[in-house]
């Protein structure tokens, strides 16, 4: 796990604004426990950097989304990364499914509806196919997002 050092501390009610981009990058196992040690992670890292409570719970969100599709979809391990650059914050989930994500398009089908939900929430969606697999990329704008009911997820962790 890399991490660099926390930013100077930002003006109250605003996320820090890194000098230097701030990452994390972490191998997770294959396993139903995954996505929860997953959203551990985040929090963690998130809190560390001073990031505000109501921004949390979105993100941490976002993560379980990708990291449970990650282990639901290819039954092998993942890697998470989180950069964190000015006031945007990349997660990234990287698998070695090769079939790319895809939203829902019919009423009553199961799954896809992750994509929708993340779009939802301020995230903007990129998937980069790899030779091994793929990266799923959420972008979001720290200081665009908060707020909503969705914001301040409970029980996540």
């Amino acid at each position: 796990m890399t991490v660099t050092a926390p930013a100077p501390a930002a003006p109250t009610g605003l996320p820090r604004s890194p000098v230097t981009d701030h990452r994390l990058a972490v191998a997770l196992p294959y396993g139903l426990h995954t996505p929860r040690v997953a959203r551990q992670i985040t929090a963690r890292w998130l809190a560390a950097r001073g990031a505000p409570d109501a921004r949390t719970g979105t993100v941490v969100l976002i993560v379980s989304e990708l990291v449970t599709n990650a282990i639901r979809h290819t039954h092998e391990p993942c890697t998470l990364e989180l950069t964190w650059h000015g006031s945007r914050l990349d997660i990234a989930v990287a698998d070695h499914g090769e079939t790319l994500p895809e939203k829902s398009s019919a009423p009553g089908e199961r799954g896809g509806f992750g994509l929708p939900l993340i779009e939802g929430l301020g995230g903007r969606i990129k998937t980069v196919p790899a030779l091994d697999g793929k990266t799923v990329h959420a972008t979001l704008t720290l200081t665009a997002f908060g707020g909503g009911p969705l914001s301040s997820v409970r029980g996540v962790l």
